[in-house]
This record gives structure tokens, sequence and C-alpha cells, in this order.
């Protein structure tokens, strides 16, 4: 009697497991990842926030910034797994004001 139940909690905590897909290139420049929240009690605001700051990090390994984020969901309730989706581009850094005069005349 023990026994199934042993492997239903082992199995129910195995799928708690939040995972972030590999970053996938699919253009120049733009790249796609998702995040599934696993069976974690996260509301969809910090699924998707988890799911741009991973973007972000992408975009900085880069040395460029995360632009044109969208992020779509499979809109899942409760506790079964969340998963957004992020499609991004990774730009250049805006360039430095160059022409600022420092020196004093």
């Amino acid at each position: 009697m023990l026994r199934p139940l042993a492997c239903l909690l082992t199995a129910t905590l195995l799928s708690a497991c939040a995972s972030t897909s590999q970053t996938t290139s699919v253009g120049q420049d733009m790249y796609r990842l998702s995040y599934n929240a696993g069976a974690k009690w996260q509301t969809w605001v910090e699924v998707k926030n988890i799911a741009r700051e991973q973007a972000i990090a992408h975009c900085q390994s880069l040395g460029k910034r995360m632009t044109d984020p969208k992020v779509t969901s499979n809109h899942a309730t409760g506790l079964a797994p969340k998963v957004a989706t992020i499609e991004f581009l990774c730009s250049p850094l805006p360039a430095q004001n160059s022409n600022a005069k420092n020196d004093k005349s």
C-alpha cells in the first residue's frame, strides 16, 4: 500500500521541477526560448518574467541587449505546468555619445 504512494510522491516531485529550453536561433539576431514552471505554484507574471530575464541574460552574453520581445504562454491554470515562450532580438548596445565635450575651453 505504501509502495504506490511512494511512487506517486516521487513522480510528483520530479514533475515539479522548472526548466528552461535551450535558446535557439530563429533568424538573424532573433532567438526563442521557453520556461516551463513545472508544477510549481507561480503566477503568470512570474513565469513570463523569468523567461524575459533569461532572454536578457542570453543577449548580454553576446554583448547585446534584448529588444522586441514577444511572449506567449500555454494558458495553464492551477498546478498544471505553465510554459512561457519568448521570441526576441539581440540588438547592438546603443553607441556612447562620442561628441560630448569633456574639456572646458
